[in-house]
């Protein structure tokens, strides 16, 4: 039986004064983080010197973003590698950015296939799976991916991802999506839990607004790798409800598949993970 949990962690840090849209402010000296303020602080400038310019109705149009995210490395007996542990992005369906599939990744390659040999795993049954889906602009960095089971893989598209895609494809609504990796980054321990939300976003002032969705935990085992609908609400426990897929937009941009298809930047950056 599923327990009730807060995705509230400990020494949060809130982003527009929003309690619960944390990171952990305190983790191993081998973890990688980013920390987009710096960055919000100038476009935020930009904005002021809109607001007081000659034209008052200036908009700054900020496009989708990743606001900031934090990786851990997963030990698997021979070796470690970095994965992701939070994520948090603003999805401005006017202006999406096009994500890469995780086949694109082979750093994580060896933790696969030694997660692979450790749990008996045949065929496709683990797979690296996306904390910012890719089909919504995430891409296939290391930091953006943990191994679960293709069954849990599965139930995020099923339970939360499909509604973040309703919000963006059919509705056109800016949102703001986090998901944050509960889990033991070890080969030794099977399970693992992606706790996923969905707020309001305006893309102008970066703010958050209500809740839209969730929050909904989606959980991996792998010892029981075809173990479906493992999906229950984040601070009741109850079972989640199963989105509809919805209809994908001619606009959509298709994730990458092929390393010809990466810019100059994307190929620096797979190279500097």
């Amino acid at each position: 039986m599923y327990k009730p949990k807060s995705t509230c962690k400990e020494n949060p840090e809130t982003i527009n004064g929003n309690a619960c849209m944390q990171k952990k402010a305190s983790e191993s000296a081998t973890m990688g983080f980013i920390d987009s303020r710096a960055e919000l602080t100038a476009q935020l400038k930009l904005q002021e010197i809109a607001r007081n310019s000659s034209h008052p109705n200036t908009a700054i149009q900020l496009q989708t973003k990743l606001l900031s995210w934090q990786d851990q490395d997963y030990n698997f007996g021979t070796g470690s590698i970095n994965v992701g542990k939070f994520m948090e992005v603003g999805l401005d369906p006017n202006n999406m950015q096009q994500g890469q599939s995780a086949n694109l990744n082979t750093s994580q390659d060896d933790m696969m296939s030694a997660i692979r040999n450790q749990w008996g795993i045949t065929g496709g049954g683990l797979v690296k799976g996306h904390l910012w889906n890719d089909n919504l602009g995430g891409s296939a960095m290391n930091y953006n991916l943990y191994p679960i089971t293709k069954a849990a893989n599965s139930d995020h598209l099923g339970y939360v991802e499909n509604k973040a895609k309703e919000y963006v494809w059919s509705h056109g609504k800016p949102i703001y999506y986090r998901v944050e990796v509960d889990a033991n980054p070890d080969i030794n321990d099977p399970k693992a839990e992606f706790d996923c939300e969905i707020r309001e976003w305006d893309p102008n002032t970066e703010a958050l607004g209500s809740l839209l969705f969730g929050p909904v935990t989606i959980e991996s085992d792998l010892n029981d790798v075809g173990a479906y609908n493992e999906a229950y609400e984040t601070y009741t426990g109850n079972p989640a409800d199963r989105q509809k897929r919805p209809k994908k937009p001619k606009w959509a941009k298709t994730p990458k598949t092929k390393v010809g298809e990466l810019t100059k930047k994307e190929l620096l950056d797979r190279q500097n993970q």
